[in-house]
């Protein structure tokens, strides 16, 4: 089914609580300073708490054996060379500069929905430009899969900022596209997205995949799996809080063309916040098993704020025009 398409992804198609445009994209490059996703050396990641995973950091490239001087790591002196000469010689790292990241989009119907501040397509678009701008900005490539429900796009990881302004012009594109009423029931784009994914990166990726995990399943958790043997992910589940657990109150529901009233019920509702918890706690089991840190993004302040809170640095808030 083809999709509109908007041309001028700089135009404002409505408040910007709903919808994002390029211009607000490219302006959050202010705000992409002071954090990071990796770790610098160590096999631990910055990512406290239930978080840390076995990222790989940037990686040490051998340089030289020198002489040892007072204050190397003990770790690093070359016992076979100091057995052989006399004399205590130390092993000198440089360190790995590559490091490209795929950031990996979601933009399709489910996250088209929010009861807080923000919908979920804009915070997954927010983390996704701040995500990019650091990128660039400590040299390292970045690329992006941009999807919706019926399609994806592909950039290609690059060091400059025409790149990124590809992504995030890709980003506000499918954004802008949402509508209420769109709704697609066909193949899982998460799954596709992912399929993409393993058959264009080789190892030593960063996969920073944002979505709402609808489709997440087994197929896709087998995808993930294969991906993380050469390279690491980090998930970014961005949530609702209406999506974690059902308010008391009477609530009528609306695609923007039918509506209906949901059973206030206390049986009904519980029946719903259990499946809402299952499928919560099923992805965390899951990304847990196998050491792939899972942050959590909410509807309820921008992604600035948040990203910040997870990965470190001071906060900067910008007001959203």
């Amino acid at each position: 089914m083809p999709r509109e398409v908007i041309h001028d992804s700089k135009e404002r198609k409505g408040p910007p609580e709903v919808y994002v445009t390029l211009r607000d994209l490219i302006g959050l490059q202010h705000d992409a300073h002071g954090f990071s996703f990796l770790p610098r050396h160590t096999i631990q990641s910055m990512l406290s708490g239930r978080h840390r995973s076995r990222l790989r950091g940037r990686g040490l490239d051998f340089d030289e054996v020198r002489k040892y001087v007072a204050g190397d790591d003990i770790r690093n002196i070359d016992w076979r060379v100091t057995a052989r000469v006399g004399e205590t010689h130390s092993k000198v790292f440089t360190e790995e500069r590559e490091r490209p990241v795929l950031l990996i989009v979601d933009q399709s119907s489910s996250m088209f929905f929010g009861s807080r501040v923000c919908l979920k397509s804009v915070i997954a678009a927010q983390a996704a430009a701040l995500g990019a701008w650091r990128t660039l900005e400590v040299g390292d490539r970045v690329g992006g899969i941009v999807f919706d429900d019926n399609s994806l796009d592909y950039v290609t990881p690059k060091r400059d900022r025409k790149s990124v302004q590809r992504i995030l012009h890709l980003i506000a594109v499918r954004n802008q596209a949402l509508e209420p009423k769109n709704s697609h029931k066909g193949s899982n784009q998460l799954l596709e997205a992912l399929k993409q994914a393993h058959q264009l990166v080789t190892h030593d990726y960063l996969l920073v995949l944002l979505s709402d995990f609808r489709g997440f399943d087994d197929r896709v958790m087998k995808i993930l799996i294969q991906l993380t043997r050469h390279n690491d992910i980090i998930a970014a589940r961005v949530t609702d809080p209406m999506e974690q657990k059902l308010p008391g109150a009477n609530l009528v529901l609306t695609d923007g063309v039918y509506r209906t009233a949901l059973d206030h019920r206390k049986k009904t509702q519980a029946r719903i916040n259990t499946k809402l918890s299952d499928t919560r706690q099923y992805l965390e089991a899951r990304m847990k098993r196998f050491g792939i840190p899972l942050l959590e993004f909410n509807t309820e302040e921008p992604a600035s704020l948040q990203l910040r809170r997870m990965v470190g640095g001071a906060a900067r808030i910008r007001k959203m025009s």
